[in-house]
């Protein structure tokens, strides 16, 4: 069922260039874009909205770190190497499950939703997006983005959890930001 979802998305590949160029470009670069949405968390949402944003990265880098040792430990072969594709951007040699593109954009997408739901359902769109454009490229499959979402989703869930755990650490950052007029 993960190949015929994988086939039926990526099938659309190779018949638009100005759609293969958007899907090639938000694959690429589409987690640069997490910098709007973290911008405006730190800057209209006050203290507590910098302590989201600190701890929306957190999670971010826990995600990927656990992300990566799934990958060394359950090695899936990404889509190309086992079967015919369209495939838009260049080969990876890493593990396909979990996407890291997937994982980065929902462990920080969860974070902002749950310190602002309209933030937080413009990033979730964003993730969505971003995850659906790697399976679409030939580079994913659908169980690889959608675990990247649930490992985001658990991280996010983790460190929101443990905020008031971490806020002697977000705090702390906080201030020296307001120190250095971030």
């Amino acid at each position: 069922m993960d190949y015929q979802l994988f086939h039926l998305i990526n099938q659309l590949a190779g018949h638009s260039s100005m759609l293969d160029s958007i899907m090639r470009t938000i694959a690429n670069y589409g987690p640069v874009v997490f910098i709007l949405p973290l911008a405006y968390v730190w800057f209209r949402n006050g203290v507590e909205g910098k302590k989201a944003a600190l701890l929306a990265l957190a999670s971010m880098g826990i995600a990927l770190l656990i992300g990566q040792v799934i990958g060394h430990i359950y090695f899936r072969p990404r889509p190309f190497t086992s079967h015919e594709v369209n495939l838009l951007v260049g080969r990876s040699p890493d593990a396909s499950f979990p996407s890291d593109h997937a994982t980065f954009s929902f462990a920080i997408a969860w974070v902002l939703w749950f310190q602002d739901r309209r933030v937080g359902w413009v990033s979730l769109a964003l993730g969505v997006i971003i995850a659906f454009s790697r399976v679409f490229v030939g580079t994913h499959y659908p169980l690889d983005v959608f675990g990247g979402a649930m490992l985001g989703l658990a991280t996010g869930l983790l460190v929101w959890k443990s905020r008031k755990l971490l806020d002697p650490v977000t705090s702390l950052l906080v201030a020296v930001a307001a120190k250095l007029h971030l």
